[in-house]
C-alpha cells in the first residue's frame, strides 16, 4: 500500500520508531547501505545537499556545471580541476582523521559485535566505521582464510590509502604530500628505477600515487569482489535492509540495493527502511519499496533505538516518519 506522510507526535508515528527499533533488537541479518548522512554530526559534509560539499566546491572554484566533476576521473585532464581535488582530498582527510564516530557508527558497531549485521555497504570515504575492530575491513573485498566476507564493504574506496598508478602498490595517504597539480611520486616505483639504472637497465617509468577512491566514469577495482559479497547476501536471506543517509543515486548501489530489498520482502517478517532527511527517489518510491520512512537524521534513530553508546546524542532532532498500513 502507499506510504502516507504521518506527524511524529501521533500513535501512528510511534509505533514507526518502535518498528525500527524493533528491527535494530531482534533482527538477525541486517544489512545496511550507507552514505555521507551518517557522518554529518561528526562534522564531516555530505555531499548532494542544497549546502553540501560539491555545491560548495561549485562556488569555491568557480567550476562550471555540477561539482560532481570534482569526482570525476576527467578532472585529471585539468591542472586546476587536478589542484582543487588534491586540495579537498587533503582537507577531506585531516577533517576525518580528527572526527569521533557517531552514535550511529556506535550503534552499527554494537550490530556487527552481536553479530546480526550481514553487510554494511559504506559510500563513504572518512573511513570512521573503522574506528570498531567489528567494522573493520580489508582492501580486497575476497573471502579470508574462514571463508568469510568483511563486516564493512567501502564501496568507493576510502581516504587511508594512495595506490600507485603503475605497479599499484598501497601507500597511506599523508594529506601534507597531496597538493599542486601533480600527484605525488609513488617510492617503490622510484626505488625500483633506481635500482634499474644502476645496473645499467632500461627505466620502466615511475608511477604516480592517487588517492584509493573510485571517481565516477572509471572502473571501480573492486567491483567484481562487491558484486559477490551482494550475491552472497541474496543467498543468505537477509531480514531487514536499512538505506541510511543517502540520496542513492549511484546506479551500481541502486542495484545492489534493489536486488537486496527484493530478498528481504520474501523473507516473512523482512522489513525495508529508508532513513534520510531527504525523500526516497521517485522511481524507489513508485515502486513502493520501503516499508517504512524516517525522514530524519541516523543520530536520531540510533538514540531513540538507544542500542549502543548514545550520549553523544542529546542535540539529535526528532525524526519523521511514514510507514505502510500494515
Amino acid at each position: 500500500m502507499a506510504s502516507s506522510r504521518i506527524a511524529p507526535t501521533t500513535s501512528s508515528a510511534i509505533s514507526a520508531m518502535d518498528r525500527v527499533s524493533n528491527v535494530l533488537h531482534s533482527s538477525k541479518r541486517i544489512v545496511v547501505v550507507a552514505g555521507a548522512g551518517i557522518s554529518v554530526s561528526a562534522g564531516l559534509p555530505d555531499f548532494r545537499s542544497s549546502n553540501g560539499l560539491f555545491q560548495r566546491l561549485r562556488t569555491q572554484h568557480k567550476i562550471k556545471g555540477s561539482g560532481d566533476k570534482m569526482f570525476d576521473v576527467s578532472l585529471y585532464n585539468s591542472d586546476d580541476l587536478t589542484t582543487c581535488f588534491h586540495d579537498m582530498v587533503a582537507e577531506l582527510s585531516r577533517v576525518s582523521r580528527s572526527a569521533k564516530p557517531t552514535g550511529f557508527h556506535y550503534m552499527l558497531a554494537k550490530l556487527a559485535h552481536e553479530k546480526r549485521l550481514l553487510r554494511l555497504y559504506t559510500q563513504n570515504i572518512d573511513g570512521l566505521e573503522a574506528s570498531f575492530e567489528p567494522l573493520k575491513t580489508r582492501t580486497s573485498y575476497g573471502k579470508d582464510g574462514s571463508g568469510k566476507w568483511p563486516n564493512t564493504v567501502q564501496v568507493h574506496g576510502s581516504l587511508d590509502y594512495m595506490m600507485c598508478t603503475m605497479c599499484t602498490k598501497l601507500t597511506k595517504l599523508e594529506p601534507d604530500i597531496v597538493s599542486g597539480s601533480e600527484a605525488p611520486v609513488c617510492k617503490v616505483c622510484e626505488a625500483v628505477d633506481n635500482v634499474r639504472r644502476f645496473e645499467g637497465k632500461r627505466s620502466r617509468g615511475i608511477g604516480r600515487l592517487r588517492p584509493r577512491i573510485t571517481l565516477y566514469g572509471e572502473r571501480n577495482p573492486d567491483g567484481e569482489e562487491i558484486a559477490k559479497v551482494a550475491r552472497s547476501d541474496v543467498r543468505h536471506r537477509p531480514d531487514a535492509i536499512i538505506v541510511v543517509g543517502t540520496t542513492l543515486k549511484v546506479p551500481g548501489m541502486q542495484t545492489i540495493t534493489r536486488d537486496i530489498c527484493k530478498a528481504v520482502r520474501r523473507q516473512k517478517r523482512g522489513l525495508t527502511i529508508w532513513i534520510s532527511t531527504e525523500p526516497p527517489p521517485a522511481k524507489f518510491r513508485a515502486e513502493g519499496t520501503w516499508d517504512i520512512v524516517v525522514q530524519g537524521t541516523a543520530d536520531a534513530v540510533a538514540k531513540y533505538a538507544a542500542l549502543g553508546h548514545c550520549n553523544v546524542l542529546a542535540d539529535a532532532a526528532e525524526p519523521q516518519t511514514t510507514q505502510k498500513d500494515q
